[in-house]
């Protein structure tokens, strides 16, 4: 029986509503972002410049992923092909953030934990995992794997810090370089990227507080 077809046709909508709001998310922090700049600029009428170029950048941003979340049908149908005629029966490791995706010994990608989904197959002996790329900077962010649930396995350090054997306490485990550096990608795209966001984040507080002290 042709289980992956089947299984798409029945989830598409699942998919398609995780996949829309994972772009509408990020769309709206870029909007949200892009208008307080702009607003503060009008009052305050300085850092033209920089923030002229802040708000391109934010509103290309936007308008990249608003493309993106329109080609759901397209990467839908292009993983349900990686899927055909027979499934892609992967192995998957966890660890603290992260499902580590192998094909063999060969390791393909990260899928973040936030928000996945393990949606049952027709074929029992198999599970569909629905998550997203663990990169900032993925090309194609969606991920559907097919693994069996009871060949899941523990990266050592996670295996030993549920075991209570961790060094790094729960709440800074998130901040690890090891962490940091999966949710980047590279080491290239680590530092642009977060370099990037600090910069943007140190700005919109900056902004905010101005503007509330104009209003109080």
């Amino acid at each position: 029986m042709d289980f992956p077809q089947a299984d798409f046709d029945y989830y598409e909508r699942t998919v398609s509503i995780m996949y829309r709001k994972y772009f509408t998310k990020r769309i709206t922090i870029a909007l949200v972002a892009a208008a307080i700049i702009g607003i503060y600029t009008w009052l305050v009428k300085e850092h033209l410049l920089i923030n002229g170029l802040l708000l391109i950048i934010l509103l290309v941003i936007a308008g990249y992923y608003w493309l993106q979340a329109q080609k759901f049908p397209e990467v839908f149908q292009g993983l349900l092909a990686k899927n055909q005629p027979e499934a892609k029966i992967e192995s998957v490791v966890e660890d603290e953030y992260s499902y580590n995706i192998y094909d063999g010994s060969e390791f393909l990608t990260r899928i973040n934990k936030a928000g996945v989904r393990n949606l049952p197959s027709q074929n029992k002996q198999y599970t569909l995992m629905v998550g997203f790329d663990k990169r900032f900077f993925a090309k194609e962010p969606l991920q559907m794997v097919y693994y069996d649930m009871l060949d899941l396995t523990y990266e050592e350090k996670f295996r030993l810090s549920r075991g209570g054997y961790s060094a790094t306490p729960r709440f800074l485990r998130r901040f690890t370089w090891r962490n940091l550096k999966a949710s980047a990608g590279n080491a290239v795209s680590f530092i642009l990227s977060n370099l990037f966001f600090l910069f943007i984040l140190y700005r919109l507080i900056r902004y905010v507080i101005a503007m509330l002290r104009m209003l109080f």
